[in-house]
């Protein structure tokens, strides 16, 4: 009787055992960090997604300010006939305090081409203003795309400050197909088995990107179940690193897991920000 009693007792413990070891794949692994950034005169960009707004990347900042990483310096926002509106009272050169600035755009649910427009007309009053020889981009969303799509069109331009890194963060590279049968590893080395004429435009540009620039894509995955943030899957979101990584560009990607990776979750996710301050400053 007691070798039952002993069976009985162990049988819930063999089943909440066996359920925690088929939910590890969703477990976040520890991001490590180095502590001391490297300072430097060279502004980080941060554009917003669809109908974004000049919160939408604030407290993805504030993280960084907080832990010393970088400092914001501007606000710049541009109308939807390309005006540059900034309210910084003195136009001086930037500080080597890895500067932050902040872009917005009026018309916030225009499509990606107006956008890349509207990234090519700030960064060329940033080097005409305030000197900027050399910057990096992170875009979360549709800023991804559009920033992509400036790299593809404007970086050859002599009015354009040269960009060194690219992060994007839930970017729908891939507009919102979904390759759900595809696992992670087979998506980075073979690229989306179903594509979008988005993707395609991006093969048929990808020569007129500068070799000199890194990548980081991150993407999220809500469960098991669902390769997707919820909104863009990992095939979109990772679409184009494959292609990045055969044209030769030093590229990496990062998967957020679990309930915090959820679309609109992924730019105040703290594994976002380390994942972002150690491929920008450290």
């Amino acid at each position: 009787m007691k070798k039952w009693k002993l069976i009985l007792l162990t049988l819930p413990l063999l089943f909440i055992l066996l359920a925690c070891k088929k939910e590890a794949p969703l477990e976040q692994h520890q991001v490590t960090q180095k502590s001391v950034p490297e300072k430097t005169s060279i502004p980080t960009v941060f554009i917003h997604g669809y109908s974004g707004n000049k919160q939408t990347m604030k407290s993805m900042m504030e993280w960084f300010e907080e832990k010393d990483f970088a400092q914001e310096e501007l606000l710049i926002e541009v109308t939807s006939d390309g005006q540059i509106i900034d309210k910084k009272a003195k136009k001086e050169d930037f500080k080597k305090n890895n500067p932050m600035i902040r872009l917005v755009f009026e018309d916030s649910k225009s499509h990606q081409w107006n956008q890349a427009d509207w990234i090519q007309k700030a960064l060329s009053y940033l080097k005409t203003t305030y000197q900027v020889e050399e910057v990096n981009l992170v875009g979360f969303s549709m800023g991804g795309i559009s920033s992509l799509l400036y790299l593809e069109t404007y970086t050859n331009d002599s009015m354009q400050p040269k960009v060194n890194k690219v992060a994007t963060i839930g970017a729908p590279f891939n507009d919102f197909i979904e390759n759900s049968h595809q696992g992670l590893e087979d998506i980075l080395e073979n690229g989306p088995e179903n594509t979008s004429d988005q993707l395609v435009n991006y093969e048929n540009q990808i020569d007129n990107i500068p070799k000199n620039i890194s990548f980081l894509l991150i993407g999220g995955q809500k469960s098991d179940s669902e390769p997707s943030d919820g909104t863009v899957p990992l095939s979109s979101s990772l679409g184009i690193y494959s292609l990045l990584e055969k044209n030769q560009y030093k590229v990496k990607s990062e998967v957020i897991f679990g309930v915090n990776a959820a679309h609109s979750s992924l730019r105040k996710n703290e594994d976002v920000d380390k994942y972002l301050s150690n491929f920008l400053w450290l």
